[in-house]
Parts: C-alpha cells; sequence; structure tokens
C-alpha cells in the first residue's frame, strides 16, 4: 500500500515581496477494480510569470486527472506511452490557454515546468520538462530518474507552456514498479542532490522515507514537512518556493 507525504511552500523571496507560492503539487493513491498506483505531479511557477501559480496548479491537476483516467481504464501504466503522456500536456496547456483567455493574459504569464511519476505493478512512467528532478527507489537501487533541465540561458529551464515543449520532454517507461518516489522543485536542488557526482543525496531521503514508511500518523508527519521546508536550515539554503513529495510503498 503507497504512503505518502506532499508540501508546497512559499520561499524567502516571495515572503518579503508579498507574493505567493508559485509551486505546486498532487500525490493521489487510485485504486481500480483492475489495478491500482500512485499519481504524483510537481510543477513550479516561473518566477518572471505573473500568473505562474496558476499554471502550475492547472498543469497538475490536469496530467493526474488524465493519468488517472488511464489507470482506470488500463488497470496499470505499462501501456502508457510518450504519445499519451504529450496528449496530457497538450490538454494541461489547452486549459492553462483557457484561463489566460479568460484572465485577459497571455499563455507564456502562466508559465510552469512539470515532473510526472505513474507507478503501477504492472509499469511505471516518469517524465519531466524543466528543473527539479525525480528520485526513485527499485530492488535496493536509488538514483535520479531526470536531472535538472537547463534553458538556453544562464539560470533559465524549460517550461511547459512555450512553444515546441514536446521536444524538451523526457520520457521513460520501465515494465515494473518501484518501492519508493521523490518529486521536488528547485529549491531543494541544493540539498536533495549531490551535483559532483549528479546522484540523489541519500542522507537527504532515507530518513524521510524511513519516516513516511514506519510513522503511524501521516498527518503530523505532513505538518512535520512543512515545518521542515520552511526552517531556517533549509531556508538558508534557497530563497525559491520549494515542494516535495515523498511516496513509499510498504509490501502487503
Amino acid at each position: 500500500m503507497w504512503r505518502h507525504i506532499a508540501r508546497s511552500v512559499r520561499g524567502a523571496s516571495h515572503e518579503r515581496g508579498n507574493e505567493p507560492c508559485q509551486d505546486s503539487h498532487v500525490a493521489r493513491v487510485v485504486d481500480v477494480d483492475n489495478g491500482g498506483g500512485l499519481i504524483a505531479c510537481i510543477s513550479d511557477g516561473a518566477g518572471s510569470a505573473d500568473h505562474s501559480q496558476h499554471g502550475s496548479r492547472i498543469a497538475c491537476d490536469a496530467i493526474a486527472d488524465k493519468a488517472a483516467q488511464h489507470l482506470a481504464r488500463e488497470g496499470g501504466f505499462h501501456t502508457a506511452s510518450r504519445d499519451d503522456v504529450l496528449v496530457w500536456c497538450d490538454h494541461a496547456r489547452s486549459q492553462i490557454g483557457e484561463r489566460a483567455e479568460a484572465d485577459g493574459q497571455k499563455p507564456r504569464d502562466y508559465a510552469c515546468t512539470l515532473s510526472g511519476a505513474l507507478i503501477s505493478e504492472a509499469g511505471s512512467v516518469f517524465f519531466q520538462i524543466g528543473d527539479g528532478a525525480i528520485v526513485a527507489r527499485r530492488s535496493g537501487c536509488f538514483g535520479v530518474v531526470f536531472w535538472p533541465q537547463s534553458g538556453e540561458y544562464a539560470n533559465s529551464t524549460n517550461f511547459l507552456t512555450q512553444e515546441g515543449y514536446q521536444d524538451r520532454v523526457e520520457f521513460v517507461a520501465l515494465p515494473t514498479a518501484f518501492s519508493e518516489v521523490a518529486l521536488f522543485t528547485d529549491g531543494l536542488e541544493r540539498l536533495a542532490l549531490s551535483f559532483e557526482g549528479q546522484t540523489a543525496h541519500a542522507p537527504f531521503f532515507d530518513p524521510l522515507f524511513q519516516a513516511v514508511r514506519q510513522t503511524d500518523d501521516l498527518a503530523s508527519l505532513n505538518e512535520g514537512l512543512q515545518g521542515f521546508l520552511t526552517s531556517e536550515v533549509v531556508q538558508n539554503r534557497s530563497d525559491d518556493d520549494k515542494t516535495l513529495v515523498l511516496a513509499a510503498k510498504n509490501p502487503g
């Protein structure tokens, strides 16, 4: 059975400017008659886009809804392809476009990244456009699924809302399940990743996954995650917004 905790918190720079948290996330455990699985998405709204907090929210919800429909229909993610994910992304972009039109804005004002992890017993799918990262463990092996993307210019990245986004979408499908997965936005990259070797920083993740797996009170642990992400020691490493989704599957 999957267990998860997840939080998106405002960074110090946005607190000082009285601006909203521009990150969003979705984490769902879905049980259906012919199978079930975990759906997790994160999205980081661009700091340069005035309405990116809405873009990130729309992107996560749209992708999660499409993934849940696929899971209900297929009983797993073993049949999900790159083309399927691009169709879901086009759906999310369409919804962002509709919101932008209603607000009298441009879709680029809702610019956001997107990372997704869809895990079932029959197969798993991961995809990403932009920075942030996904790490996952299978059969004792723990590693980074996608390294954070850099954009055309320094300190830039790629966004779901940009033209030709399809060429920037990274996609991996594997015919197996995973036992642990974490998704996080770029505000946590310096804590969660070792840039020297381009690896996941195990001392950061191991106690967190252990807590998710062993706790009897996920609600309190989730509150604790809020406190951790807003703590001085974490905020001092980055003043950007921070999102962390942690999910672990207990045997049986």
